[in-house]
């Protein structure tokens, strides 16, 4: 059997994301086409483990492509379409990882590739083995790879991303952190750092292809160029890795409009680093600071590396640094033995940091943290619920009237892909709110100058009052 075609589904995070591109330039590199699902020769699930419902989610996922028929994609196989079998399928990721055996006891799963797998000479080696001799049973049995480097060894990108004009670029993986209600130190425990001569590389291969924006992402991006995530064991030095890699993309790579930062906490966002960022006009004024909450007791419970008053220190920085800088932020609601004070200490640092934008969930317990067993303080399901919704129209509020304050103004936007659910054109500004304008001749992937004309608490419309390139 010839394996012309794959798909690849991925769930989770930004990591993930940038991961599953690395595995589709691994496929092409073999003269393999990517297309939907239901026409793949071989599909790939890369899953997802961060609470109980990803977990699920991602088996579900798996039992889904599993249950698919080939469409006739592959003209080579067809014994296989008379079978009903339907294709290669390997499970990979965070979930293969955290629970190895369940996914392989999905039946008809040929192979897992978990974290501490080499990925890439893995899929080779599946791949060589599956065209050359294709009589493997599709039983209960599944392949794993060896002990190995991860997937630190997956190519560099050098194709643009798919359906996007901002490119994410995974320069750091792992944590050592060990955040009471997370996983990934479990699935990620080894810290690694790609080189800047690396990054470098590959943010030139991307912008071009295209890409104007880089996203630098990692599971904690601060511990780029650090042994361990943990502040009180990091060097008590003068330097300061990830500065040093945003200088070297902006200093070295033509073409590159913007650089943007995934995620960093209080203790990252130091003075120094904020200099270096500020030095350069490709950074952005956007900046993603998980609070998960702001009560002081709460987060000394989840293990975080900083209190509410480090919180808004940092926020009062950013804020002396950079012209109405677009803060966002991670929230939980509903941690075991929240209260009502505790809640409303977080909004009260809401209401100090004015983020436009909130990533709030109630709290899942995932099995095999410490807070999963505090079952004693479980907060019960419809007083977290309330909470969510009240969070979630203070954060509507802040971010309504964070947008406001540009209307007449002039943003820069980078035009993406027309939307098959809602109005074709539309990008993201430098502040990260995105933008709708009226219908011009402009095309995925441009710079355009677009004057803000109205906003309502949904959407930020806008005419184009200039093409940049």
């Amino acid at each position: 059997m010839l394996l012309r075609t794959f798909s690849i589904q991925t769930l989770g995070c930004k990591v993930n994301q940038y991961e599953s591109e690395q595995v589709a330039v691994v496929l092409r590199s073999r003269g393999m086409v990517q297309v939907r699902a239901a026409e793949a020769d071989l599909r790939i699930v890369n899953t997802c483990s961060v609470t109980t419902e990803a977990a699920a989610k991602s088996r579900q996922i798996s039992r889904r492509m599993l249950s698919l028929p080939v469409l006739g994609s592959n003209d080579h196989s067809p014994d296989l379409l008379k079978s009903g079998r339907s294709g290669r399928v390997i499970v990979m990721g965070c979930w293969a990882t955290s629970n190895p055996t369940e996914a392989a006891e999905l039946p008809g799963v040929d192979a897992i590739l978990t974290h501490h797998d080499d990925v890439a000479g893995q899929l080779h080696r599946l791949l060589n083995e599956w065209t050359d001799n294709d009589n493997i049973s599709h039983g209960n049995t599944c392949t794993y790879g060896g002990i190995g480097p991860g997937t630190s060894r997956l190519p560099l990108l050098d194709q643009h991303q798919q359906a996007q004009q901002r490119a994410f670029i995974k320069v750091q993986d792992g944590c050592d952190a060990h955040c009471t209600y997370c996983i990934i130190p479990q699935l990620r425990p080894n810290l690694w750092s790609k080189p800047v001569e690396d990054v470098v590389k590959e943010a030139g291969r991307l912008v071009a292809c295209g890409h104007k924006e880089i996203i630098l992402s990692g599971i904690f991006l601060s511990a780029y160029g650090r042994d361990t995530a943990l502040r009180r064991r990091q060097p008590k030095d003068s330097s300061l890795p990830l500065g040093d890699l945003i200088s070297a993309l902006c200093t070295q790579i033509d073409g590159l409009r913007r650089v943007r930062l995934s995620s960093l906490e209080p203790g990252d966002l130091t003075d120094e680093l904020i200099s270096v960022m500020r030095q350069y006009p490709q950074v952005v004024p956007h900046f993603h600071l998980p609070l998960q909450c702001g009560s002081d007791r709460l987060l000394r419970r989840m293990n975080r590396q900083y209190g509410r008053d480090d919180f808004i220190r940092m926020v009062d920085r950013v804020n002396q640094a950079f012209d109405r800088p677009a803060l966002t932020t991670d929230i939980i609601v509903g941690f075991p033995g929240e209260t009502d004070e505790d809640f409303n200490q977080t909004l009260r640092v809401m209401d100090h940091a004015r983020f436009i934008h909130v990533h709030a969930f109630v709290f899942s317990a995932r099995p095999g943290t410490a807070a999963a067993r505090w079952t004693d303080d479980f907060v019960p399901g419809p007083i977290a619920r309330q909470r969510l919704a009240t969070l979630t129209r203070s954060a509507d509020s802040h971010g309504f009237s964070f947008r406001q304050q540009f209307v007449g103004k002039t943003v820069e936007l980078l035009v993406e892909q027309p939307r098959f659910d809602g109005p074709p054109n539309h990008g993201r500004c430098e502040r990260y709110f995105e933008v709708h304008f009226d219908p011009a001749n402009v095309r995925p992937g441009q710079a355009v100058k677009v004057q803000i004309e109205n906003v309502t608490m949904n959407r930020t419309t806008g005419r184009i009052v200039h093409v940049l390139d």
